[in-house]
C-alpha cells in the first residue's frame, strides 16, 4: 500500500468519521450518490448500506485502487471507482453528488468547473469544506494540515476568494443551506441551480 494511501485511510478517514455521519444523515435511503474527490472511497464505504448505487472519482490512482480492491474483498456491487478526470467522464444523474475537503485543492476556474457539472448531474449538490474556524486550535490544525499535504498554496487562494460561497456564486449555483459540522472549521454546503 503506497504510503499516501496509508496515511489517508488511517489518519484522514478516521478524523472524518464524524463529517461522513453527518453528510451520510443528509442522505436519503435507496439514493444513488456520486462523489467527487473520493479519495479511498470511506465516505461511499460508509453509506453502502443506504445507497441504490454509488459512484467515486478521483484523481489519484492509488487512492481509486485501494478502493476497487476493498470493494472486491467485501464484496459490494452497489459501489463502482473511476480514476480519471471528473469533466472527462460521461455519467448518468444522481440523486446526490458530494465533494468532501477537495474543492480548496484547485484553482478555482477547476472548481467551479466541477460545481457546475455536479449541479447538472445530480438533484441536489452537498460540498463539505473548510470554513472559518472558531478557535485557535483548529486554525492551526487546519493550516499545519495543508502545509503537510502540499495544498496551502490552494488553500490560500480558496480562503482568499471566499471559499465555497464564491466559488458556488461563479458557478451560478445558489446556497440553499449552510450546515456547521461537528468538526470546527469544516462546513456542509447544500447547493442548488
Amino acid at each position: 500500500m503506497k504510503l499516501k494511501v496509508l496515511i489517508k485511510t488511517r489518519l484522514a478517514d478516521r478524523a472524518l468519521l464524524p463529517l461522513r455521519a453527518e453528510l451520510i444523515e443528509l442522505i436519503a435511503t435507496d439514493s444513488s450518490l456520486l462523489d467527487v474527490g473520493c479519495g479511498t472511497g470511506d465516505l461511499l464505504f460508509q453509506a453502502e448500506h443506504k445507497l441504490g448505487y454509488g459512484f467515486g472519482v478521483d484523481i489519484d490512482e492509488h487512492m481509486i485502487k485501494f478502493a476497487r480492491r476493498k470493494c472486491e474483498d467485501k464484496r459490494i456491487s452497489n459501489l463502482a471507482f473511476e480514476h480519471n478526470d471528473l469533466v472527462n467522464l460521461q455519467l448518468r444523474r444522481f440523486d446526490v453528488a458530494t465533494s468532501t475537503l477537495c474543492l480548496h485543492e484547485m484553482k478555482e476556474v477547476l472548481a467551479c468547473s466541477i460545481l457546475k457539472y455536479m449541479a447538472e448531474k445530480s438533484e441536489r449538490v452537498l460540498v463539505a469544506d473548510y470554513t472559518k474556524p472558531k478557535s485557535l486550535l483548529a486554525k492551526f490544525a487546519i493550516e499545519f494540515d495543508e502545509m503537510i499535504s502540499g495544498h496551502y498554496q490552494s488553500f490560500r487562494r480558496y480562503r482568499k476568494a471566499g471559499g465555497i460561497l464564491a466559488y458556488a456564486n461563479k458557478s451560478g449555483l445558489k446556497v440553499n443551506r449552510v450546515i456547521p459540522s461537528s468538526i470546527d472549521g469544516i462546513a456542509i454546503w447544500e447547493l442548488h441551480t
